[in-house]
């Protein structure tokens, strides 16, 4: 009876052990599948980063493509103010000079006809 029970309790050692190993198999298999995942998180993190890295800098560059074209409208619309404004200066000044000349034509008309 010892004997049968030492047999038995040799051989759920015996099985112990193989599970064991197995057990140690299964958990090697599962933490190399789990680097295999943790690299190809790590790999799309880092490309997500660059991606966000590259969309953020098109944009900054955008912006500053066009903070540079309302600087060059805002000063094309000066540029135009100011010309507008020379321009309608001139035109008073000629309406002013026509209407000089007019009269100064009248004057001479009207010594004339004294």
């Amino acid at each position: 009876a010892l004997n049968e029970y030492l047999e038995k309790a040799h051989q759920q050692l015996e099985q112990c052990k193989q599970e064991k190993e197995e057990g140690k198999k299964y958990l090697e298999e599962l933490q190399t599948k789990l680097d295999v995942t943790t690299a190809q998180v790590t790999l799309f993190e880092e490309d997500f980063q660059a991606e966000r890295n590259s969309r953020a800098e098109a944009v900054g560059k955008m912006d500053d493509v066009r903070k540079e074209y309302e600087t060059k409208i805002e000063e094309m619309r000066k540029e135009y103010t100011g010309i507008k404004d020379k321009f309608e200066n001139i035109e008073e000044l000629l309406l002013l000079k026509q209407q000089q000349f007019h009269e100064h034509l009248e004057t001479i008309d009207q010594q004339h006809k004294d």
